[in-house]
């Protein structure tokens, strides 16, 4: 199992999904996924099992996100009328099949064919909660998005980018700040600032096959909301979850690292946001 190394990005999707199958068997588990032990197979157990800090990123990057992903998620269709998801890389993503949706809430998952077709073969049993359709894309290419803006329609919609943008081209990410409200009735974004510290700490000597599948022109941390303001983005909420994972954290008797939470309590950025459009 050593010698298996993150290859494609759709790899990241199978680390994610483990992390949230072990934090679902955890009876302290921060979050519950019984679609993601099925998702993650063998590979991404055996990925996940590489990293040294893996309990980090269970805890942290994967857990905790997704818990504060899905309450921001259900207050923006609650309170603003959200009739249409679209999940732009929607990977291992199994929340139209967890969540309590609305029944007659359109959920659209953009992704490599590959990644799609494999959930849909692990998920075929299963019974989406809202009306899950699937797009295979190629975000990188204008005209593959200009699809999927077509496909949202006019209804009042969101786009939730989870874990998405540090594999992007910085030119990609700003097309996702500006065509969705010009192109389409998409006024909501949901996206999350990744805890740098705790990646490095998480992933350690394997962060160089992470790097590998990023792209070395990304935006991150600040960048990112620096540039959701410079398209014409406001904020309407935001959940930080690096105090409550320390918390978790020194409950399972983790060692958090000094430097760690120092640059924490450094003006971090990370966190999960919800933007109004323009």
């Amino acid at each position: 199992m050593s010698e298996i190394r993150v290859e494609h990005v759709s790899d990241t999707a199978l680390i994610v999904a483990a992390a949230r199958a072990a934090e679902t068997q955890r009876p302290d588990g921060v979050v519950r996924d019984p679609f993601a032990a099925r998702l993650a197979g063998g590979r991404g157990v055996a990925l996940l099992g590489n990293l040294r800090a893996n309990d980090w990123l269970g805890i942290l990057v994967v857990g905790l996100r997704a818990r504060r992903i899905d309450e921001l998620l259900l207050q923006a269709i609650a309170e603003h009328g959200i009739r249409t998801v679209v999940v732009l890389g929607a990977g291992l993503d199994a929340r139209a099949w967890r969540l309590d949706l609305p029944r007659d809430l359109r959920w659209i998952e953009v992704d490599f064919a590959p990644i799609l077709d494999y959930k849909d073969g692990i998920l075929a049993s299963a019974e989406p909660r809202c009306r899950r359709e699937r797009m295979a894309v190629d975000l990188t290419v204008a005209s593959d998005r200009q699809v999927v803006w077509a496909a949202a329609g006019n209804e009042p919609g969101l786009i939730l980018t989870e874990g998405l943008l540090l594999y992007l081209p910085a030119r990609i990410t700003e097309a996702l700040a500006a065509e969705p409200p010009r192109l389409s009735g998409i006024r909501h974004w949901l996206l999350d600032i990744a805890p740098s510290a705790v990646m490095r700490h998480a992933h350690q000597e394997r962060m160089e096959e992470i790097e590998k599948v990023r792209a070395p022109d990304r935006v991150e941390g600040q960048q990112i909301l620096d540039l959701a303001v410079r398209h014409g983005c406001g904020l309407l909420a935001r959940r930080d979850y690096m105090r409550e994972g320390f918390a978790v954290a020194t409950a399972r008797g983790l060692n958090v690292p000094p430097e760690m939470i120092a640059e924490a309590s450094a003006n971090d950025p990370s966190g999960i946001y919800l933007y109004r459009m323009p």
